[in-house]
């Protein structure tokens, strides 16, 4: 609902109508390889509608992609690719550290998106420095129409945010899931560097599954950037299935 779906031949490219920017995918149904042609196509109708040439695929179902879309100048990023039953995902709880799934209009919804910019620019699982004071300046430079995005979401059940707090630094990790009927995808779990190490990502997860269960989902989809995150979600009962890749143009 926040994104026109357009016809790009071989791919369908879905234009935000939101501050968040979408990947293009393969069209469904289409009944043979992937071609250079067809990349040229795709990155016509980017240049026509403004935005960036970024596609997002499963590796086992367009095996072709990853040498062409490398071949045509993308930056290419495999993620690993985990599925699980939410009555399945467990996780011994996070010491001293309290994870509570947030409203619409709960303060500090946007600390949560915060994180995220802080941990991604910090990325893996080692701690680190950055922790509050840098969550504090990123949540300064959230645009107001952001946030009232990330609002309207989580008030219309499109996205549900976890946040886990601690006395000493206040919101130090965030994440959330996105359902749709009985499937869900966890996206954007994020620590703070200071932070890590502690089992919190972990016990947030397990968090938002039993959220997620409760909703009716019986399947969570996540991708991990790499095999020490995606090992932090074996344990807690995610399986591989597969890789995803991102393709972006080279900046």
């Amino acid at each position: 609902m926040g994104a026109d779906a357009v016809d790009a031949g071989a791919f369908t490219l879905f234009v935000s109508r939101t501050p968040w920017a979408y990947y293009a995918r393969p069209a469904l149904g289409l009944g043979r390889p992937i071609a250079k042609a067809d990349l040229e196509i795709l990155a016509a109708r980017c240049a026509e509608r403004g935005v960036g040439l970024d596609i997002e695929w499963v590796h086992q179902v367009r095996p072709e992609l990853e040498r062409l879309a490398g071949d045509f100048g993308l930056r290419v990023e495999p993620r690993a690719l985990l599925v699980a039953d939410p009555a399945q995902v467990h996780a011994a709880p996070a010491r001293d550290v309290r994870i509570r799934i947030v409203a619409h209009d709960d303060p500090e919804l946007p600390a949560g998106r915060a994180i995220a910019e802080v941990s991604f620019g910090f990325a893996g699982t080692a701690g680190g420095a950055p922790g509050a004071a840098e969550r504090d300046e990123a949540r300064a430079e959230l645009s107001p129409e952001l946030i009232a995005h990330l609002r309207r979401r989580a008030r219309l059940g499109l996205n549900v945010t976890a946040l886990a707090e601690t006395d000493a630094d206040g919101v130090v990790a965030t994440g959330s899931h996105q359902p749709i009927e009985t499937t869900a995808e966890v996206v954007s779990v994020a620590t703070l560097p200071c932070a890590r190490r502690r089992g919190i990502a972990a016990a947030l997860t397990a968090r938002l599954a039993q959220d997620a269960l409760g909703r009716g989902v019986s399947t969570l989809l996540l991708t991990a950037s790499d095999d020490d995150v995606a090992r932090i979600y074996e344990r807690v009962g995610f399986r591989r299935i597969g890789v995803a890749f991102e393709a972006h143009a080279a900046t």
